[in-house]
């Protein structure tokens, strides 16, 4: 087995960081305020781009839709959620999960047991998970650009 890939099954198997990566203060804080913008903004948003990105490119970034689709699925809305970022309704879940095991510490110190017992499965799905978010996020943003650039030739 190359070193590479040795070095990055030891660090898959490694169960020291393993809760704090899914349910550590940064994804706590992270998912009470995520829930909180969803909660008060319309689902199909406010008609003001505040992504920066966006603002300055005028190409998604990797997190365009994001808040739109939590708000959808907080409303039910699931197949617009979709439409809005496919990533939405995971997320969702895991805000609502991770909100959940913030206010419920006997639940919070089994879940953290269970992931450390399994730390490849658990790295290995924040890996595919992170790996996938990025690599939709850049195919819709290369598709966008070469949108613009053959809008631009005509």
């Amino acid at each position: 087995m190359p070193a590479i890939a040795t070095a990055l099954v030891q660090k898959l198997n490694s169960p020291e960081r393993v809760f704090n990566r899914w349910q550590g203060p940064w994804t706590t804080c992270v998912a009470w305020l995520g829930l909180i913008l969803a909660a008060i903004n319309p689902p199909r948003g406010t008609g003001v781009t505040i992504c920066w990105f966006k603002q300055c490119t005028g190409i998604d970034c990797l997190g365009c839709g994001l808040t739109r689709s939590l708000s959808c699925g907080l409303h039910g809305m699931f197949a617009e959620s979709f439409s809005y970022h496919p990533f939405g309704l995971f997320i969702l879940a895991l805000f609502l999960f991770t909100v959940l095991l913030s206010v419920w510490p006997a639940a919070r110190q089994r879940v953290a047991a269970c992931m450390e017992a399994r730390p490849m499965f658990f790295n290995g799905l924040y890996l595919a998970f992170v790996v996938s978010f990025i690599g939709f996020g850049t195919v819709r943003g290369l598709i966008e650009l070469s949108q613009h650039l053959l809008l631009s030739l005509h």
